[in-house]
């Protein structure tokens, strides 16, 4: 959890007061060290954080003068003991910090070292003897990494905002990433994987590399993920105990910290599952793991249908007595709101941003880890897609596209009689999946009554076309209506995309750096992923039962009421309207300001947000969810807008 950042001109000499200026800028939260590297044209730094034990004895940038190489790095490596076997390293000399590794794998791999290692890392090489500098990022893209290039001069950087201190690098912000923002649904922020609101800012993608010399800057990708040969064993339980060892090293190899190890806890199976494998080898070290939860604020009123849970203590304590050695906390909030927490969460993060749902308790968790002396903060942000993939209909879609209708319809018997539902309707469902996309639309537009866009996109029209929104929305197959849905492989392929993992990166680098906490996902690790791509479909979904594989692989690891649970499920940030009820009449005079600037009547659909604030006056008691009444689309438009305002008087 360190900062990094680097300079290399390319014809003429190295600004030290503005590369000091890089670096002093990036500094703006708590570190443990600051070190620079200055040579001819290249300057390094990086702020350190100490997490692991090897990390106290790092001294970043360090420099290799045998081999002619500088590196800084933002890294923790996972894969220790694999690259202590390959390098031949003695046990007496396993202290070793991550950059060393690093080192060692690009003195022995060159630029394919990235393909050889496990874990959260953005680094930077300076070969000195080829004059080249090396720059990567880890295979989901855990830590952020952003750049600018230009004929004169090349930059990188752990954040945004410091890029601007040198001559030359002009704040302009980018349309195609607004018109992204603002068209898209969903709470991600862009469509590309590389764009960021700022012209001429770039991102370096999630598993990827880029390389620079005097043949100028050129990037690859060293790794996606693909079904490449299908996993086979002989029986379940061979496929259980083969996960089980993968899923616990992912699990345990995250424990590495100095500081106590902490875990944002639902009562679902993915968090659940890391939780159950990590409490019993925090035990054979004489530590606990400490849990967080979001539960409800004081006075919540319920409004959730009975399958659904605003709270989940009763499965959090379930866990945590089963275990023995988790130490459970309660987060509710306390004056807390989604609304209290965009100045905070747009000067973290750097950009506007749509989850504004979850704002209040994620940063009330992290401030609340940081304070317990927390270091690691562990989540199965990604489990959906990975470890607890297992969802009925893309499996369904899966084998009538294989033609397997034997299995299909024992599946349909068997899923109808669980859910109690009529087996027929549920063929007809999900043959409607292989519809054209116009039939899709027409039927959700009638059923819903209203177009999806309408009640989240908070897009000038006029702007939109422009930009040709929809053209952009064919290349990249973003489907704003969420009508398109596929068989299980090409779902969970739409979740496990680079422009989602760098969207998820991007906050939780910075996030991490702000609060002082490392958020670290276990269910996101390569071999994780990797593992559960090439297992066979049939052992996520059988016999009816949906997220089979989890629930097999946990027997005796976790309580039954968890595992088992079928029937209802943790609802997030259930009260955040309830929260910002008391806010909405400071907030609604400020939201009638919006479209007073020309670039605020340029970028968003001004009448549209005057019809929705005509209509909220006073917020409905009845309104539990803000999307139908437009509430979510007005907040999102406040963030926005308040995000173009600072920016103007930036300028």
């Amino acid at each position: 959890m360190s900062a990094i950042c680097g300079i290399f001109t390319k014809n003429k000499a190295l600004n030290h007061e503005k590369a000091q200026s890089v670096l002093r800028d990036l500094g703006k939260y708590r570190h443990d060290r600051t070190g620079n590297f200055t040579e001819g044209p290249v300057f390094l730094g990086c702020h350190q954080n100490y997490v692991t034990p090897e990390s106290f004895k790092e001294r970043l940038p360090y420099e290799d003068k045998e081999a002619a190489l500088v590196i800084t790095a933002d890294a923790i490596i996972d894969n220790r003991d694999e690259l202590f076997e390959i390098f031949s390293v003695p046990v007496e000399e396993q202290a070793l910090p991550d950059s060393f590794l690093i080192l060692k794998a690009y003195k022995k791999w060159g630029i394919k070292c990235p393909e050889y290692l496990i874990g959260d890392f953005a680094f930077a090489i300076w070969d000195k003897q080829n004059n080249e500098l090396f720059c990567a990022r880890d295979h989901v893209g855990k830590r952020s990494l952003y750049y600018y290039d230009s004929p004169e001069i090349f930059a990188f950087s752990t954040l945004m905002e410091p890029l601007f201190e040198i001559d030359g690098i002009k704040k302009r912000l980018n349309e195609t990433y607004i018109a992204d923002f603002l068209s898209i649904t969903s709470v991600r922020h862009e469509l590309g994987d590389e764009i960021t609101i700022y012209e001429d800012i770039f991102n370096l993608p999630p598993a990827c590399a880029m390389l620079l010399n005097k043949n100028g800057l050129k990037k690859w990708r060293y790794w996606e993920i693909k079904k490449a040969k299908e996993i086979h064993f002989d029986t379940d339980e061979e496929y259980e105990e083969a996960f089980r060892k993968v899923y616990s090293e992912a699990v345990k190899c995250r424990l590495r910290s100095t500081k106590k190890v902490g875990i944002l806890l639902s009562g679902g199976l993915d968090s659940g599952s890391i939780a159950c494998l990590a409490a019993p080898e925090l035990k054979k070290r004489n530590q606990k793991l400490y849990s967080f939860t979001q539960v409800p604020m004081e006075g919540y009123k319920e409004w959730l249908p009975e399958n659904k849970l605003a709270d989940e203590r009763e499965y959090v304590e379930e866990i945590c007595a089963y275990m023995g050695n988790i130490e459970p906390h309660y987060i509710t909030s306390k004056g807390k709101s989604p609304l209290t927490e965009i100045n905070k969460t747009l000067g973290t993060l750097e950009q506007p941003y749509k989850t504004f749902e979850n704002s209040y308790w994620g940063n009330t968790c992290y401030k609340t880890a940081n304070d317990m002396g927390i270091g690691v903060l562990m989540s199965g942000q990604t489990g959906n897609a990975t470890v607890s993939w297992g969802n009925f209909s893309p499996y369904m879609i899966y084998l009538l596209k294989n033609i397997y209708l034997k299995t299909f319809f024992k599946e349909i018997k068997a899923y109808s009689k669980r859910q109690k539902t009529n087996p027929l309707r549920l063929i007809l469902s999900i043959g409607f999946n292989f519809m054209p996309r116009g039939i899709k639309k027409y039927r959700y537009i009638k059923r819903n009554g209203k177009n999806f866009t309408e009640l989240l996109s908070p897009i000038n029209p006029e702007f939109a076309k422009a930009m040709k929104v929809q053209k952009r929305f064919k290349m990249y197959k973003n489907d704003p209506l969420f009508i398109e849905h596929g068989d299980s492989l090409s779902e969970r392929m739409k979740m496990l995309g680079n422009s989602g993992f760098s969207h998820l990166g991007a906050i939780e680098t910075k996030s991490s750096l702000a609060f002082g906490v490392e958020k670290r996902d276990p269910t996101r690790d390569k071999r994780v992923i990797e593992f559960c791509i090439n297992l066979p479909e049939n052992q996520w979904v059988r016999d009816g039962e949906e997220r089979r594989f989890i629930r097999h692989v946990m027997e005796g690891y976790m309580p039954d009421m968890v595992r088992l649970n079928t029937t209802v499920r943790g609802r997030q940030a259930a009260d955040w309207m309830q929260r910002i009820a008391p806010e909405w009449a400071e907030v609604y005079e400020e939201m009638e300001t919006i479209g007073d600037n020309e670039l605020e009547k340029k970028y968003l659909d001004i009448p549209r947000i005057k019809r929705f604030l005509a209509a909220n006056k006073e917020l409905s008691p009845d309104d539990n969810d803000g999307t139908e009444t437009g509430v979510r689309l007005l907040i999102r438009a406040l963030i926005f807008t308040r995000f173009l305002r600072s920016f103007e008087e930036q300028k």
